[in-house]
């Protein structure tokens, strides 16, 4: 019997919802992040005004689905941050979700892919592609950086460590994983706040469709004295929000961790299950019980559930990308991921190359000088302060 010396490999974009039902069955059985899950993606596609369609590529070997790149294009803007401060440049992006690419991640896969991206921003369907925080020791992060022309290229890459943790199977051992002085720390601020508050202290999860109400109205409740809301930042209740998080209750996915103090929400912890991995999406507490650091009081009881099983099954916690105290403090893996803009080779394309490069390149060096001097988590903090109103409330970082 004669083999074929070759696979037949082709690549397709896929633009059009009826064209995404076609690869339905690869694209569930492939793992991933829930954010490129498919009908989370299409949660997405249906509520987000800005997008104009899904831009999907997929590389066929043999004519069967190998790989997809998760993708839209979006009627949005790059935001560039100098400090607090924010400029918004407004452009039709081809942005692609957090843990896009979903298959066969081989290097030529990858390639095949980029290639992709590159000939839809030269066609002009896009002013610039936005790759969300990709794994700095992958293949595709290598080739997005390397394959676009100078002009096209991403220069100012924010890098980011990306916190997670493989959680033993009791409490008991949890805490003997902290050190001393953490572990000491967290028994006595437990203690003291549920001595202060004659034991009126309590956790409950929400995961039930019913539940969603009162969860986002108690959600609210201390998110929206919170310095990030006054940054655009954080939770925020609105309609997008609201379908993804209905369909994370359709499917079981949802817990909505949420602390009460003396029957009033004091804290929460929002994310999702998914493969036996807890991933953290929103978290946030009352600074008026900042002496009993009740967001970690609620991180420590979550994770104490999780370690005794207590029918969740949950074996790892997934604190996403981003610096905070607590992420240290509770992880024993990170690594480190960027995300990458590829502009288009175009006016539009190359001008916004150019501001963003000018702007970005600005803040990071300020950032840089004021780390130097230990002035940077000062200037930090007087901002926050700044922007937190009255009886505020802050993520716990």
């Amino acid at each position: 019997m004669t083999r074929p010396l070759f696979t037949p490999v082709s690549v397709k974009v896929l633009k059009a919802l009826p064209e995404l039902a076609e690869i339905r069955r690869e694209w569930e059985i492939w793992p991933g992040n829930r954010d490129s899950d498919m009908d989370s993606f299409l949660t997405f596609l249906g509520s987000n005004l800005g997008t104009v369609r899904p831009h999907v590529v997929v590389v066929y070997r043999a004519g069967r689905p190998d790989a997809i790149l998760v993708g839209r294009i979006d009627l949005s803007y790059i935001a560039c941050r100098l400090g607090y401060l924010r400029l918004n440049l407004p452009a039709k992006i081809l942005c692609f979700v957090y843990g896009a690419l979903r298959g066969n991640a081989s290097e030529e896969n990858c390639a095949l892919i980029v290639s992709s991206v590159l000939q839809s921003l030269a066609e002009g369907e896009a002013d610039v592609a936005y790759m969300n925080f990709l794994k700095q020791d992958s293949d595709i992060y290598r080739l997005v950086t390397q394959k676009p022309t100078l002009l096209c290229r991403d220069y100012i890459r924010l890098v980011q460590p990306h916190f997670a943790a493989t959680l033993p199977t009791s409490a008991e051992e949890f805490y003997r994983s902290l050190s001393s002085g953490a572990r000491w720390q967290a028994k006595s601020k437990q203690r003291k706040l549920i001595r202060d508050f004659a034991g009126d202290v309590r956790v409950r999860c929400f995961r039930e469709v019913a539940e969603l109400e009162m969860m986002m109205q108690d959600l609210e409740q201390v998110a929206k004295k919170s310095y990030q809301r006054g940054l655009g930042v954080g939770f925020s209740d609105g309609p997008v929000l609201r379908s993804q998080l209905r369909l994370k209750a359709e499917r079981g996915w949802l817990r909505g961790y949420i602390l009460y103090v003396n029957g009033r929400p004091s804290a929460f912890w929002v994310g999702d299950v998914n493969g036996g991995t807890f991933g953290s999406d929103y978290l946030a507490f009352d600074a008026d019980l900042g002496k009993y650091s009740p967001g970690m009081f609620l991180l420590y009881k979550v994770i104490e559930g999780f370690c005794e099983c207590s029918g969740e099954m949950v074996t790892a916690v997934d604190f996403a990308t981003g610096h905070a105290q607590y992420k240290q403090l509770l992880s024993n893996q990170v690594w480190s991921e960027a995300s990458v803009y590829i502009y288009a080779p175009s006016l539009k394309g190359i001008g916004l190359n150019l501001i963003r490069t000018l702007v970005v390149g600005v803040d990071q060096t300020v950032k840089r000088a004021l780390a130097r001097t230990n002035l940077l988590r000062k200037a930090k903090k007087a901002w926050r302060d700044h922007m937190r109103p009255r009886e505020a409330v802050h993520v716990d970082a």
